[in-house]
């Protein structure tokens, strides 16, 4: 192996901001330059994706609509790199050809596994960076500059990710949200619209998984996250629920946050395995058809009451770091 070779091969944090996707100002596909493989294998899981995506919606008959808001952290199997990512439908190409945008850094998956509920903050704070910038977009499309002199320079603070120091922050916060009020705001996207039945459900949803959790165990669990709610707080506190029922140190999870959640409720993914292209379904309205994926918001079935009726009165943190029942 030549020496530049062999220096190319070690995988480092990359904090520069790329792009890739459509804009109503483009004629086709606009994209950062593809100067590193990792950037062009998430491109390529974006396109399949997509691609998918789009082919269910004229099976299902369904109308053609803007993918919602998704920030999203993508583990590439082959370049053995994480994609930090935030991505936005502005409506396609200047012929009306859909596609969102994207923008996204990376890091290197082996020194970011899990991540544990302590951890994640880190990541949920550059996915919000990459979304802040989705802000300027709008005004770019009415403004004269050229997009490259307003993003193509650009870059994110990795170090937090990449150190994964312990961050707790969100447990006092945790503390003080009650359940109730939870509940309130992820209510539109439950199928069980009575609170005390469906945690119950919630907790014995829970309890399966910890009685499956083995080195073969490679879930997909969608799990609701209330409206008008912090982010980390929601994400820190459903990976602390997952903690105790599987071991997500030895894991490497892709995470997917899809809706507009300072003002209504969406979905945390959490995905115990290697992503493949219709894991982008995940983040839109046909996520129901993803046949491997397990969604809490969508449990129902027979009421038990029982003792953790009580648990209405508490607050999200006691739920969150419940442990689950011995087998």
């Amino acid at each position: 192996m030549a020496w530049t070779s062999l220096f190319k091969s070690k995988l480092e944090p990359d904090p520069r901001v790329r792009w890739f996707g459509k804009l109503p100002t483009y004629a086709d596909y606009y994209s950062s330059p593809p100067d590193e493989d990792w950037a062009v294998e998430f491109n390529e899981w974006v396109l399949k994706g997509f691609e998918i995506y789009q082919s269910r919606l004229i099976q299902s008959g369904g109308r053609r609509q803007r993918v919602p808001v998704l920030q999203c952290v993508i583990r590439l199997p082959k370049s053995k790199m994480t994609a930090l990512a935030s991505l936005q439908d502005y409506g396609g190409d200047m012929h009306g050809r859909p596609f969102p945008l994207c923008f996204f850094v990376g890091v290197p998956t082996a020194q970011w596994s899990g991540p544990s509920g302590d951890q994640v903050a880190a990541a949920v704070r550059v996915i919000g960076d990459l979304t802040a910038l989705h802000r300027q977009v709008p005004r770019m499309l009415k403004g004269p500059g050229r997009f490259e002199s307003i993003f193509g320079d650009r870059t994110v603070d990795l170090g937090s990710v990449v150190e994964v120091a312990a961050d707790g922050s969100w447990q006092e916060q945790a503390l003080s949200l009650p359940l109730a009020d939870w509940f309130a705001g992820a209510e539109a996207v439950l199928r069980v619209k009575d609170p005390e039945a469906w945690f119950e459900l919630a907790v014995r949803w829970g309890d399966r998984i910890a009685g499956l959790e083995c080195d073969t165990f490679e879930p997909t669990l969608r799990l609701p996250l209330a409206g008008g709610i912090a982010v980390n707080v929601q994400a820190a506190g459903w990976l602390r629920w997952l903690e105790s029922r599987m071991d997500l140190r030895r894991r490497a999870l892709c995470l997917v946050i899809c809706g507009e959640t300072e003002r209504e409720p969406g979905h945390l993914c959490v995905i115990a395995r290697e992503t493949v292209p219709e894991d982008f379904v995940l983040a839109t309205g046909l996520a129901g058809t993803v046949s491997y994926a397990d969604d809490l918001s969508q449990v129902h079935g027979a009421d038990e009451k029982g003792e953790t009726r009580r648990r209405l009165s508490g607050t999200w943190r006691s739920f969150v770091e419940e442990p689950p029942a011995s087998p």
